[in-house]
């Protein structure tokens, strides 16, 4: 019974610490004036690496192949879906 009240106790400091971490993170967000110049490099970076992936066209081709196969998937479902009904 101690051991379940110790864990209970455990489990409720860690809360504590998510809740304390996610708070502060958005303090951060909300209060800081250099936030654009934190962030600000890793977002062109971002916007950069999709404008690449975005003209390649093999990476085309694998979501285009990824679309069908979630498309056939989809129509085998729906079948299989008709038989019940």
């Amino acid at each position: 019974m101690i051991f379940y009240e110790f864990l209970k106790f455990i489990i409720m400091i860690g809360k504590l610490v998510i809740t304390a971490i996610i708070l502060g993170g958005g303090a951060f967000l909300l209060l800081s004036d250099s936030f654009e110049e934190y962030i600000g490099p890793y977002a062109s970076a971002t916007a950069t690496d999709i404008e690449n992936l975005k003209n390649d066209p093999a990476v085309q081709g694998k979501i285009n192949q990824v679309i069908e196969v979630i498309y056939e998937k989809f129509i085998s479902l729906k079948l299989l879906l008709s038989d019940f009904f």
